[in-house]
């Protein structure tokens, strides 16, 4: 269970009262008490039909296979806290959710391809002039990249295909599964195909985590380029943010990284337009990580300007969220 120790913070925006945004601070296990998981028998029932589909299917056609093997799952799980914000973006129904879920395995596709005979899917690249100016700058960037069903590959690849050297930092368990079996022979596949875009890879120890921010900083400092997906899956410090009427909890990490590195910490969104095909990568400006002196202050505000950035993501691409299931009741100030 998360360890207390809450830390209070508040923020006036501009959508009304000032809310009471928490920092909060959770202890980490460090290795997988588990060897094999009924997600893993899934996973490997679901592999072979996911290498013939990427190897005989065209790709356009990639999202309306895994739509259809939604749908011969039932009815999907309810919306919970999510179901007014989904409403509000449009994606209230089970159609809808089916097709959240369905751009998930179609990533797993894209993975599974890549792998297998290479995927060269349509990607445009936006907001060069960010990467440019912080390379510029001698401290290269840490790019906080939205949750978004197809950023993982695609964004690599936008990178490695503009000349920006990106070391990508994430869990031990980054891939497809958590457990011991899965680590060892299933995340590979994923990492593996990432890792040919990649400069490289920083992986969290847990039980020494001061070892990879400081090999974050090493590479900063060379004015290479580190990338953290956004999320709540890693990272001792979490700070709650608000999205819609909802709170979504991410990681601190990535603000904190780039105040100490003295980086610039640009927000990084993915989506797909379904009508052309076309992967967009948007780099956006940076976050200003000098509108507060004090430590908690200066992790809720970058945390509450990324997540005010994903709403008009949300809006253009709101089937490839991978967070909606993630969000909670907004606490009252």
């Amino acid at each position: 269970m998360p360890r207390a120790g809450v830390v209070e913070a508040r923020r006036r925006a501009g959508w009304g009262p000032s809310l009471k945004i928490t920092i909060r601070k959770r202890k980490r296990i460090s290795r997988s008490e588990t060897f094999f998981t009924s997600d893993d028998a899934g996973f490997l029932i679901r592999l072979p039909v996911f290498a013939l589909v990427s190897l005989l299917v065209p790709e356009k056609r990639w999202h309306g296979v895994c739509h259809w093997l939604e749908r011969r799952k039932g009815s999907p799980a309810p919306a919970g806290a999510a179901g007014r914000d989904l409403a509000a973006f449009g994606v209230a129904g089970a159609e809808d959710r089916r097709r959240i879920a369905a751009t998930r395995s179609e990533h797993n596709i894209q993975i599974i391809r890549e792998r297998l005979a290479g995927w060269k899917p349509k990607i445009e690249l936006h907001g060069l002039d960010h990467l440019d100016a912080a390379r510029a700058g001698g401290r290269g960037a840490v790019l906080w990249i939205a949750h978004f069903a197809f950023n993982a590959l695609a964004a690599k690849m936008a990178f490695a295909r503009a000349g920006f050297d990106v070391f990508h930092v994430s869990r031990p368990e980054h891939g497809f599964s958590k457990s011991r079996f899965g680590m060892r022979w299933l995340n590979p596949i994923r990492t593996g195909a990432e890792l040919k875009y990649a400069a490289g890879r920083v992986v969290i120890d847990r039980a020494n985590p001061a070892a990879s921010m400081n090999e974050a900083r090493r590479l900063l400092r060379a004015n290479k380029f580190v990338s953290i997906t956004a999320g709540a899956w890693e990272g001792e410090l979490l700070v709650s943010a608000r999205i819609g009427q909802s709170a979504v909890e991410i990681a601190s990490g990535a603000p904190r990284l780039a105040k100490v590195a003295g980086a610039p910490l640009l927000p990084v969104f993915v989506g797909r337009d379904d009508g052309t095909g076309t992967i967009k990568v948007v780099v956006e400006p940076p976050i200003d990580l000098d509108a507060h002196d004090d430590k908690a202050a200066l992790i809720q505000g970058a945390a509450q300007d990324f997540a005010d950035r994903h709403l008009a993501y949300l809006r253009a691409y709101p089937h490839q969220w991978r967070d909606w299931e993630k969000l909670v009741a907004l606490e009252a100030p």
